[in-house]
């Protein structure tokens, strides 16, 4: 009979995977935007920044982010080497004002443009003009100028308003294209691992080249569902009181040399610049804070396909359910940790290998420190668990092999016809095979009916492998009554003879 080990099936959750350095990474990109003071008086303003910044980006514009160093009257951005200064009020009067020094009554910002909201924009040239009119733009004397100052912004105010604001079709569409970025990056880097990994597993080109899209493709989509959910989050209030508990933990590490020098390359390494003491601290509580949501989520997101199955489908069982939660939580937790030792770690040795550098080696050592820890933790939740719960898979195997032995006995398989059934039942049954035969005997837990649904199942497969056997015809009655007279004539008694032959 086939064993169960040879019916190896991978218990990983197949069908929601998700990578140990999607959660991190997504905090990370939340930190990279100002998405964290949407929700203050300022948001849209925040907000409209943020859209136009990925605007200039989606047309392929190297952007620099110079507006969070806070310089006075610095630019909010500077987009293929022109600085930009973005402002968003609800009317175009008040957006044009703020650009003008309250006392003096001159034009803030210097050689930068003022970027406008986009249904602001012919208001806003129009009192630009009259400003250059009034004399109070140095260096600009034609008023027909003012369409070179003022930049028309790639979205309304509205839209900025609502971007800012959780639960609305504008700030979910942004958020959806936002979270492209970083799903397309977790995209190619699952391809890349999943391609590599298959490969040395001895897949051919072909096989790994599908295999790695499967699973690139789910990590994908887990991602962007993750990033959309998390985003809308951080918009909240509730997601700032996250930061100042943070805050104080990041405080009491810095106190030490060695837990202030961990807290600058953390900060260096997501930043991808230098920052130390307070702003150091700041960004590495907000960086923690978005990494409990986006790991929060992802298991969430994860686990809701095993919570249909368990509440709805009724094919896996509720402590199916819980360990699986369990051990997805454990591999996301420990995956966000290991990034972070892994990005401080790679930014430390990438600044002393000049041909890496700082940027690279903590973009390599965060991917290497997830996946190192995520799935040190998944394997280490899941061994405890394994000692609490069984997995569905393992009853149903064991059932399943019951159902096996019968249906030899039964059809009187010979050993290579067991061989042949067993290459059969390793073709068909996977993880969903199983959750059928288990959902077959959910309506009362019974094992009798799953143990009766694989006899059912393979029934066929083993009639199918009977009508191979090549017809086998009887001996004529002679023939055999003289292979008896040449056994009684080599010393077979009559006595032994009754015992081969019974009578009566």
């Amino acid at each position: 009979m086939p064993q169960s080990q040879d019916l190896f099936l991978s218990e990983d959750n197949e069908d929601t995977r998700m990578e140990p350095y999607t959660a991190p990474e997504l905090a990370n990109a939340f930190e990279q935007s100002q998405i964290g003071k949407f929700h203050t008086k300022g948001g849209t303003g925040f907000a409209g920044e943020d859209a136009n910044i990925f605007s200039d980006r989606i047309r392929l514009k190297r952007v620099e982010v110079t507006g969070t160093s806070n310089a006075e009257n610095g630019a909010d951005r500077v987009a293929d080497g022109i600085p930009i200064q973005t402002k968003y009020y609800p009317s175009a009067t008040a957006t044009v004002a703020s650009a003008f020094d309250g006392d003096s009554g001159h034009y803030r910002y210097d050689v930068q443009l003022l970027e406008v909201p986009k249904d602001q924009y012919n208001d806003c040239v129009r009192l630009m003009r009259e400003k250059i009119t009034q004399g109070k733009v140095p260096g600009i004397t034609d008023p027909q100028d003012a369409e070179h100052i003022v930049k028309k912004g790639d979205v309304t105010y509205k839209q900025a308003r609502n971007i800012a604001r959780a639960g609305n079709i504008d700030s979910l569409l942004f958020d959806a294209k936002t979270q492209t970025i970083t799903t397309a990056y977790v995209f190619a880097v699952t391809f890349a691992v999943y391609f590599a990994k298959r490969t040395w597993q001895g897949d051919t080109t072909e096989d790994a080249i599908k295999g790695a899209l499967e699973s690139a493709v789910l990590a994908g989509g887990s991602t962007l569902v993750t990033g959309v959910i998390a985003a809308q989050v951080l918009r909240t209030r509730a997601a700032a009181l996250g930061v100042v508990a943070a805050r104080s933990g990041v405080k009491a590490l810095s106190s030490t040399a060695a837990g202030r020098r961990a807290v600058e390359q953390l900060a260096r390494a997501s930043l991808g610049k230098a920052v130390y003491g307070a702003a150091a601290v700041n960004h590495v509580a907000k960086l923690l804070r978005s990494n409990v949501i986006t790991a929060t989520i992802a298991t969430a997101v994860i686990s809701t396909p095993d919570f249909y199955r368990a509440a709805f489908a009724k094919s896996v069982s509720w402590s199916q359910f819980s360990k699986n939660l369990i051990v997805n939580a454990g591999g996301v937790a420990a995956g966000a940790g290991g990034w972070m030792a892994g990005a401080a770690t790679g930014v430390t040795i990438g600044s002393a290998v000049p041909i890496v550098g700082t940027v690279a080696g903590g973009i390599i050592g965060g991917i290497v420190g997830a996946l190192a820890g995520g799935w040190l933790g998944t394997a280490t939740a899941k061994g405890v668990m394994d000692v609490l719960i069984d997995d569905d898979a393992k009853r149903m195997i064991e059932l399943l092999q019951i159902a096996l032995e019968e249906l030899a006995a039964d059809f009187l398989l010979s050993e290579t016809e067991i061989d042949d059934l067993g290459k059969s039942v390793k073709s068909k049954v996977d993880q969903q095979w199983l959750r059928s035969m288990y959902q077959a005997g959910c309506h009362n837990d019974s094992d009798w009916d799953r143990q009766g649904f694989a006899y059912n199942a393979l029934e066929e497969t083993c009639f199918a492998i009977a009508c191979k056997r090549p017809t086998v015809a009887l001996p004529p009655p002679e023939v055999v009554a003289s292979h008896i007279h040449t056994l009684v004539a080599n010393g077979i008694t009559d006595q032994a003879l009754s015992k081969l032959i019974p009578t009566g």
